[in-house]
């Protein structure tokens, strides 16, 4: 990687290391200390819990939230480092770059807030605490081995990760190329759209249920899913094969937006 390239890795590195600090601290007084308090001040405080509140941080799912919207502010760092005689390319690269090593620091917190804390206060052990999350389909995979099983839930997290900050840079490499006001026009109207036809196709597959399509679509999803019918399990390479052909597309998308990008007076 050039130098410049690499300086400006670190740069962005640094900055939103220090805003997922922030954010994580936020996040545990809002959840344990302000709990804390208002035991304290309404003198319910012999049926407060530490366990439950320190168990249920969810730092993964945290984020997942943080590198979304912060794949989204793509604008004003665009402007500040064009000024600054930075190349489109080479502020694509770095993003991507910091993308990539940011989503490993996210895999690390969350494992240890998974493995270290959570697992020891609610008293499981790696099988029953994967049971109960995102990654519950594909827990027993591998059966007892604990390495494999959580090596590739590590591998998994990164990849969900890397996919949704992509997203976030692809959709706001689009963005950006709009007005304002039609940026906040197609922020309200597409999520409705997206809801409307959630609702339509679950409506039509429960009217159709037993149809040629409906099984169709059900065996699609679960092939999707990664779904192993001798085995009767989901195997999570599938949809890891999955995200890294979506990660693959949206930094295309991503870095042919990014080349139209123009400053804006």
């Amino acid at each position: 990687m050039p130098n410049k390239s690499w300086r400006l890795t670190r740069y962005l590195f640094k900055e939103q290391l220090q805003y997922l600090g922030w954010s994580y601290l936020t996040i545990i007084v809002l959840a344990t200390v302000f709990p804390f308090l208002m035991a304290v001040l309404n003198g319910t405080l012999s049926t407060f819990s530490w366990r439950s509140h320190l168990s249920g941080l969810g730092l993964g799912a945290i984020f997942g939230f943080f590198i979304f919207i912060v794949g989204l502010q793509n604008y004003d760092n665009f402007k500040l480092f064009i000024q600054n005689g930075i190349s489109r390319r080479t502020y694509w690269l770095a993003r991507v770059t910091n993308l990539l090593i940011m989503s490993a620091v996210g895999v690390l917190l969350a494992i240890i807030n998974d493995f270290a804390i959570s697992a020891p206060l609610l008293r499981l052990d790696v099988f029953g605490l994967l049971a109960h999350g995102p990654y519950e389909m594909y827990a027993k995979f591998f059966g007892d081995n604990v390495f494999l099983t959580v090596t590739i839930y590590m591998l998994f997290l990164w990849l969900l990760f890397i996919t949704l900050g992509l997203l976030a840079m692809a959709i706001s490499s689009i963005m950006v190329l709009f007005s304002k006001t039609v940026q906040r026009l197609i922020y309200i109207v597409v999520p409705v759209l997206a809801i409307f036809l959630l609702a339509y196709v679950a409506s039509a597959a429960i009217r159709t249920q037993g149809s040629a399509g409906t099984l169709a679509l059900q065996r699609f999803a679960k092939w999707l899913l990664g779904y192993h019918q001798t085995l009767g399990l989901f195997n999570p390479f599938m949809p890891m094969m999955t995200m890294v052909v979506a990660s693959l597309m949206l930094a295309m998308i991503a870095y042919g937006f990014n080349r139209k990008l123009k400053l804006k007076n």
